[in-house]
């Protein structure tokens, strides 16, 4: 299950961050975080003046490119670490 990434991020889940950063600045993400907490306390009823929108996007597909990215390393931490139970499955 991709979540919001495309098939393309889905296959190489670093393209999430790459194309992420193109558009926003960790400062503009950090901003964005703050932002969300600020309105989320509900200290303001004011709607923010910048688009909150696509940073949430890109912040839940990098949070899916993560989970990909680690999960896919324990995969392979797991069948360097134990061939023979890879053989076993592969075999049946």
């Amino acid at each position: 299950m991709s979540g919001l990434l495309s098939e393309q991020e889905y296959l190489d889940p670093l393209l999430v961050f790459s194309q992420a950063y193109k558009e926003y600045t960790i400062k503009e993400f950090d901003y964005f975080m703050s932002g969300m907490v600020y309105l989320s306390m509900g200290i303001s009823d004011h709607i923010p003046e910048k688009n909150i929108i696509n940073p949430y996007i890109h912040l839940m597909k990098m949070l899916d490119a993560a989970h990909l990215i680690l999960q896919r390393r324990s995969k392979k931490r797991i069948a360097g670490n134990h061939p023979e139970e890879g053989e076993r499955y592969i075999k049946s």
